[in-house]
């Protein structure tokens, strides 16, 4: 397997858990890819997701939950139910999340017909939320075989198959027939949206939205977050791993080349030219891009098939006129430890641990413009043991509306660098002043890190620094695992079913499955447990 972020770790843990030997290959210093973390002068930082649910339950529809279940390893759980917003106008709230305080929200924030409308379209989308809720990605696997994998669950396949393409359809169509006027729901929506998958709510497949509004606005629902970080699930992913003794995960690992021989990859050469060589297959968790340069030795010696090329052509083509599906944009970052005198313990309605910063509805991109939305995470307000006594950690950072053409050849040594990298963490220390008074003269020397797209693109190894593909509802589509290159899967965010914490570890269970026997695919369901309908 070839890199160890969420995908790649899910697939291995589960081949593993299968008896397969596995060996994973990551070039950083530290597994887990956009969701790997670090430690700087006692304080903990993490590079990645910030937004966790579905994993305190016993049941759960989300696959990296199962995951857990199948291998038995995972994080402690701490739950928390208050997400902040700062509004354009300067005001700012911090409803639980779910139904019972966003009524409040709506009415303050909408004015009159808003709660109302956001009532009507939950009750619209109600069947689309049990379908796209209803059949576990976890059954899926891309072979005759997901007759039967399938069948286990003919009541929740039925329900999928009734609603059909309007799963697949945009939200723009739902939004139309249910005549959505109110601006504040329409930005709401538009704003989760994004967050959650780096589309505005037009774009965005009904699937995708049912599932989320299904999650977050149902009674008692709560937020997640590991204990010790976000590098606890890598962690458990890790111990999964290797708990089968023939698999292993090895970091400072940099695959140059992957192996070709009679029309079959058969393997990987490392940058310090040993070989390792793959029974079963090799999995790429890398993006297209990269993958695509870790073959380049095989296609130009013509051991890969025109149709493999045309197909490698394909996914790395960014070029939507052409039938591409282009990159979204990338990110900036700052990631401080701070002085907490004066400053709460514990989140509340007041301070909460996470909130977005919005800057303006109106702009001409929308959620999409560049430095218009800011997340910020205190996530030592969750768990203390993330800062030292008396002290923060901050984490803050545009969701993918860094344009990577504002930062394309600079020298990372040069004085404009450096001083654009000021003007970002000046942009950032604003949105964390928020709710943190004087934030940056709080900042505990030493522990400042200002994150670019070329940080992205160098220690995430993510071209062009990029979040991922930017996937429209009915415009495009996502590949699956196969590929038409016998013995190499593809599996990570440029695949099926996409971004975000739960679809990468899909990805990384289906291709997982595909290289197991039904029998074996069908244990694994017998250890997951899902809601009950």
């Amino acid at each position: 397997v070839i890199g160890s972020g969420l995908a790649g770790l899910s697939a291995a843990a589960l081949l593993s858990y299968n008896g397969i030997a596995t060996t994973v290959l990551e070039s950083h210093d530290a597994p887990g890819g956009a969701a790997h973390t670090w430690s700087r002068r006692g304080y903990h930082f993490e590079s990645g997701p910030s937004l966790y649910s579905g994993f305190s339950t016993d049941t759960s529809p989300n696959p990296l939950k199962n995951v857990f279940q199948i291998i038995e390893e995972e994080p402690e759980w701490i739950t928390y139910d208050r997400w902040g917003t700062v509004l354009p106008d300067g005001e700012k709230f911090a409803a639980k999340i779910g139904p019972e305080e966003f009524g409040d929200v709506l009415r303050e924030h909408g004015g009159p017909g808003a709660e109302e409308e956001f009532a009507s379209l939950m009750k619209r989308m109600e069947p689309l939320s049990n379908a796209a809720q209803a059949l576990t990605s976890m059954a899926l696997r891309e072979d005759a075989g997901a007759i039967l994998t399938l069948a286990r669950y003919p009541r929740e396949l039925f329900d999928t198959l009734k609603q059909g393409q309007a799963l697949n359809d945009p939200f723009a169509l739902i939004m139309d027939e249910m005549n959505i006027q109110n601006k504040f729901v329409k930005n709401w929506l538009d704003m989760l949206c994004f967050l959650l998958q780096g589309l505005p709510a037009a774009g965005t497949m009904n699937a995708v939205m049912a599932y989320m509004l299904a999650d977050w606005y149902r009674p008692g629902v709560t937020l997640d977050f590991p204990k010790g970080g976000s590098g606890a699930i890598v962690d458990a992913l890790v111990r999964g791993v290797e708990k089968n003794n023939k698999s292993s995960v090895h970091v400072r690992s940099h695959v140059d080349e992957i192996l070709v021989e009679e029309g079959k990859a058969v393997g990987v050469k490392l940058s310090d030219g040993s070989v390792v060589k793959a029974t079963k297959a090799v999995v790429s968790n890398a993006d297209p891009f990269v993958t695509k340069r870790l073959l380049s030795k095989a296609r130009e010696a013509g051991q890969t098939s025109t149709e493999f090329n045309d197909y490698m052509d394909m996914l790395t083509n960014t070029d939507a006129d052409e039938g591409g599906i282009p990159n979204l944009k990338s990110f900036i970052h700052i990631h401080a430890g701070i002085d907490a005198t004066g400053l709460p313990t514990e989140p509340s309605a007041d301070f909460p641990a996470q909130w977005a910063v919005v800057r303006d509805w109106d702009a001409p991109e929308g959620v999409e413009a560049p430095r218009n939305i800011v997340l910020c995470s205190m996530p030592s307000l969750i768990d203390p043991t993330l800062a030292p006594e008396g002290k923060h950690v901050l984490h803050a950072y545009v969701p993918a509306t860094e344009p990577y053409e504002w930062w394309e050849g600079m020298d990372r040594n040069s004085e404009e660098y450096k001083k654009k990298k000021g003007e970002a963490a000046d942009f950032l220390w604003s949105a964390i002043e928020e709710y943190v008074p004087n934030a940056r003269d709080r900042a505990v020397p030493g522990t400042v890190q200002i994150a670019t797209p070329l940080t992205h693109e160098r220690f995430l190894r993510r071209t062009n620094g990029a979040y991922g593909p930017r996937v429209e509802a009915g415009k495009q589509t996502l590949p699956g695992h196969k590929t038409p290159l016998e013995g190499l899967m593809l599996c990570g965010d440029y695949t099926f079913p996409g971004i975000g914490v739960p679809a990468t570890a899909a990805a990384g269970a289906i291709t997982a499955n595909n290289l197991v026997s039904v029998p074996q695919h069908w244990a694994m369901l017998n250890k997951i447990r899902l809601p009950e309908k």
